[in-house]
């Protein structure tokens, strides 16, 4: 990270919030026949039209052309009390809305078109006004959207190749209390801005039963811009708004590797491990603005996060009950980036997670309806990445994702 515009006198600010997905910031959440199974054999089972997402090398397993729409819902429920007075509370509980839709036209037997729009990196915390964080944060929301063509394509029978490139679209909001030491008030930040970025994938398949994919996501840098709007300040100077502030945030590079294999004709099992390069991509958050400091200097504010390289295991069963209907289950252990509390905030106090998930879907000529339910244990974790003693925060957290998604062949 490099630059984002904010209120400096502010306590730490950060352009991301608490992921109610997936540790760091970064979504799995474009598929809910995926879902169903905690994202094991992510881009290779091949059982709805979201591969491009993942792997794009996974599209040629759809033997016809067709669309799909999806929407996830994700709950995030947080109970948060003070490190040093535990009588001290607060507590975060709302619901994030993740829809996606993708498209495919198989060209012929060797090569098949897609695009998707989904996101793959998302967060958003918000307390109120009046907890003992509100210095740290209230609300920060960070929305990125993926417009992705993509292609893939067999150079022989058994390997398929494929790419995709990316528009991608990045909005952030994020407001906090500004303390009474430097004159009080409110902060409220609001940026957008526009990138490229790509991904390549390939997958091979040993039998039509057993395939094996591996895909990279490259890093991405943007630049994003908007307004700053300080209000409430009891000196008169800090507040107006500032029309400059802008930021680069980096999103990190990753490798997806996922298996699926078919021991029977009425079984399906699967696997995937993700690595993503959080070191590179988020050593330090460093934010500015024209808006003057207590004492009228230009704002500045520098936060060490040193996030580490996370990983994410997962495993998965598809029980093929008969032609219509399809049951799976899965689970996950997602690692955190965060390195511990004295890194965490109250804006990111993200945590190592278990996942337990379960779905069906159900066939009926060209139509296919799925649903997904998962449901996060998250470890209990202690933000202490503070501008004061009195902001350090202990959190027992869960998250709920339930998804419905609507498939259609031609």
């Amino acid at each position: 990270m490099k630059k984002l515009p904010i209120f400096a006198a502010a306590a730490i600010l950060t352009f991301c919030g608490a992921n109610v997905h997936a540790a760091g910031y970064q979504l799995n959440e474009y598929s809910v026949t995926g879902l169903g199974r905690s994202f094991a054999g992510a881009g290779v089972v091949g059982d709805d039209y979201s591969a491009l997402a993942y792997n794009p090398a996974g599209m040629t397993l759809n033997k016809q052309s067709g669309v799909q729409a999806g929407l996830t819902m994700a709950q995030l429920y947080s109970k948060v009390r003070n490190a040093e007075n535990k009588d001290i509370k607060t507590k975060m509980n709302f619901g994030v809305p993740l829809p996606s839709a993708f498209g495919q036209y198989r060209i012929n037997d060797r090569m098949t078109a897609g695009f998707g729009i989904y996101a793959p990196y998302g967060l958003k915390t918000r307390y109120s006004r009046e907890s003992f964080l509100a210095t740290e944060g209230v609300k920060s929301e960070l929305e990125i959207i993926d417009f992705a063509p993509a292609f893939a394509f067999k150079p022989i029978e058994k390997l398929s190749l494929g790419a995709s490139v990316i528009a991608r679209y990045i909005h952030g909001k994020m407001t906090n209390n500004i303390p009474t030491l430097v004159g009080g008030g409110y902060s409220d930040f609001d940026l957008d801005g526009w990138t490229a970025a790509w991904s390549v994938g390939a997958m091979y398949e040993f039998t039509p039963q057993t395939r094996l994919g591996i895909s990279y996501k490259a890093k991405s840098m943007q630049t994003v811009k908007g307004d700053h709007k300080v209000s409430g300040s009891a000196v008169p100077y800090l507040n107006g708004t500032f029309y400059d502030g802008k930021a680069s945030p980096d999103l990190p590079q990753s490798i997806l590797v996922s298996f699926y294999h078919q021991p029977t004709e009425k079984w399906g099992l699967s696997t995937s491990v993700r690595w993503t390069d959080w070191e590179n991509s988020f050593k330090e958050f460093t934010m500015s603005s024209s808006a003057p400091m207590f004492l009228g200097t230009k704002g500045k504010h520098t936060v060490q996060e040193e996030w580490r390289k996370s990983w994410t295991v997962s495993f998965g069963a598809d029980y093929y009950l008969n032609e219509n209907w399809t049951l799976r289950a899965g689970t996950a252990y997602d690692q955190s980036p965060v390195r511990g509390k004295e890194y965490r905030t109250a804006r990111i106090p993200d945590s190592d997670r278990i996942w337990l998930s379960a779905g069906a879907s159900y066939t009926n000529g060209n139509f296919q309806v799925d649903a997904g339910y998962a449901h996060l244990f998250m470890k209990n974790s202690t933000a202490e990445n503070s501008t004061l003693p009195t902001s350090h925060a202990y959190y027992k957290s869960y998250s709920n994702m339930l998804g419905v998604q609507v498939q259609y062949k031609f």
